[in-house]
């Protein structure tokens, strides 16, 4: 049987006829026809046609290429390149082919497998002329990855910030450190990788192994600046020393002084010996402390806050001072959040509720005859537990009396409005002394930026670490540069558009740009069919957009001899 099969030779792709035969007892391809390059296979399915219907065909154009212009500006295949030289399969070096990976995780995440499906319906073609895509398999992608090592990944991803901060003139005051975890399918008889592991998972996935990730977001651009990769069973406390330790390389590396940046955490991290290992480094922080750490504070009366007067954080009740706190002073400040508030009293409302309607249905229970517990004791402390309920409803058995006569309980309405005087109050520490308190609480409420990262990374549209098919610590390192590197150019797409308007969201900027298709045209003509590239019709601003954010010399449409 027959069937059309690519070559390359010298690095264009050719095609050719072949049927398969047995030669020496093995299935060998036998080349019976040459047919050229794809321009003379369509010029050979057309030829003689001088007539007939226009043929158009589109592709999505706008995100990959913008994404790609971004890929150009930064160099980030010459990167790679720089640290696997020399390798190179189906036309694309290392570097091509991450950028590739990279691209799909920003568009359109899916496996290695489902790749070339995707591809084949975006203008990758025309923005990688040299790639062959129909050969672009999920073993090419993992034989491409294999080539690099942590120490490459760690340098790559050095020079990569280098180059946005650079490109992008950014520069760098407060950074944001967090961290998260994602879930794997990875079986649980798997010895060979040791980042899986089973632990408290935030995706309340704990029948499965995970992977921990923590990352570092600049408070501009909310551009990440390293990913850190570590065994799913760490906690943040755990995990944070050697992450300082990362990301204080990361920032030398750079070459950016250290006294001038100050790192904002959260109070996951905190621990007496991470302290120790904060206050060593020069530069400086915020960063997050349990109310219940400083008790004292806490109970204070609102009346000894003072109100924030101006600017977005106008109306706010603060409270500063300093203290020793972990062997060094730090400046303390509280604040009241109204949000928090008023979530923690609609969590007690609906716990206390729940409680309740639990207890109306053990007291029903109780009125049916010859009913009751085996262990009275055993399901009245079942009643009795959960955080700030036992302070305030105390509940009572009376075995003397019978029927539902024996469960009742009250609740103790004072001993509840002293519980929620601490609601709503939440703790920073800092060694930015100088600091007003409206900044203190700017450089924390910033946090919130690294958080919404995650959010993105989960974002089942773009961006999104999941899914992903890797089953060993290899191959997931290499797997989260490449949603590091995904993240960052369209963090980088994203910058460029704010500067010419756009107010959106990042994956809206994406769905927009996706929205602007390249079409292929086939003309019938008296001779050879003419062939020509152009962009749909769309709207003016979308267009607008585009343009701004791929150069012309970046284009593929326009000119038709480039068909």
């Amino acid at each position: 049987m027959a069937s059309l099969q690519p070559i390359r030779t010298k690095g264009r792709t050719y095609w050719r006829i072949v049927e398969s035969r047995r030669i020496d007892g093995k299935p060998r391809p036998v080349p019976i026809l040459y047919i050229g390059t794809a321009d003379t296979l369509l010029e050979k399915l057309l030829e003689g046609g001088t007539s007939g219907p226009l043929r158009i065909q589109s592709f999505e154009h706008g995100s990959v290429a913008a994404l790609k212009a971004a890929a150009d500006r930064l160099g980030l295949a010459d990167l790679i390149d720089q640290q696997v030289p020399g390798q190179s399969r189906v036309g694309l070096s290392v570097g091509q082919t991450l950028v590739l990976a990279a691209l799909n995780r920003a568009c359109h995440p899916c496996s290695k497998r489902a790749f070339r499906e995707w591809a084949n319906s975006t203008s990758l073609a025309r923005l990688f002329p040299e790639a062959s895509l129909d050969t672009l398999s999920s073993q090419v992608f993992w034989d491409q990855m294999d080539t690099l090592t942590e120490e490459a990944l760690a340098r790559i991803e050095t020079e990569l910030v280098r180059a946005t901060l650079t490109a992008l003139g950014i520069t760098l005051d407060t950074l944001f450190f967090d961290t998260t975890n994602f879930f794997t399918h990875i079986d649980s008889t798997n010895d060979r990788t040791q980042l899986p592991r089973r632990g408290h998972s935030k995706q309340h996935r704990t029948d499965l192994r995970q992977v921990g990730l923590g990352l570092l977001v600049s408070r501009e651009g909310q551009l990440p600046l390293l990913s850190m990769v570590y065994p799913g069973n760490e906690n943040d406390v755990t995990s944070f020393p050697k992450a300082l330790g990362r990301l204080r390389e990361r920032l030398l590396a750079l070459g950016l002084p250290l006294e001038q940046l100050t790192i904002v955490f959260d109070r996951g991290n905190n621990s007496h010996d991470n302290f120790k290992l904060v206050d060593e480094g020069p530069n400086g922080y915020v960063a997050a402390l349990s109310p219940a750490s400083v008790a004292d504070l806490r109970d204070l009366p609102t009346s000894d806050y003072r109100i924030l007067a101006e600017g977005e954080l106008a109306g706010l009740p603060v409270y500063r001072t300093r203290r020793v706190v972990w062997g060094a002073e730090r400046t303390v400040l509280l604040f009241i959040s109204e949000e928090l508030l008023e979530a923690q009293r609609r969590g007690l409302r609906q716990q206390l509720a729940k409680r309740i309607q639990d207890l109306e249905a053990w007291r029903e229970q109780l009125a049916k005859p010859k009913s009751g517990p085996k262990d009275a004791a055993k399901a009245l402390a079942k009643f009795q537990g959960g955080q700030y309920l036992k302070d305030f409803l105390q509940v009572t058995f009376d075995p003397a009396k019978t029927g539902s006569d024996r469960l009742s309980w009250t609740i103790d309405e004072q001993a509840r409005a002293e519980i929620e005087i601490h609601f709503g109050k939440r703790v920073l520490i800092t060694d930015r002394h100088g600091w007003t308190d409206e900044e203190i609480l700017s450089a924390y409420r910033g946090q919130s930026q690294a958080e919404a990262s995650f959010r993105q990374l989960k974002d089942d549209e773009h961006l999104a670490i999941r899914p992903q098919f890797h089953w060993t610590d290899q191959k997931i390192r290499v797997h989260a540069f490449i949603c590091l590197a995904a993240l960052l150019l369209a963090r980088t797409v994203e910058h460029q558009a704010r500067h010419s308007g756009w107010t959106g969201s990042l994956s809206g900027l994406l769905d927009r740009l996706a929205g602007i298709r390249l079409a292929m045209v086939l003309q019938p003509t008296k001779g050879r069919p003419r062939c020509t590239w152009q962009l749909e019709e769309t709207d003016p601003e979308t267009l607008d957009l585009f343009a701004k954010l791929v150069p012309p010399s970046a284009s593929v449409c326009y000119t038709p001899e480039q068909a």
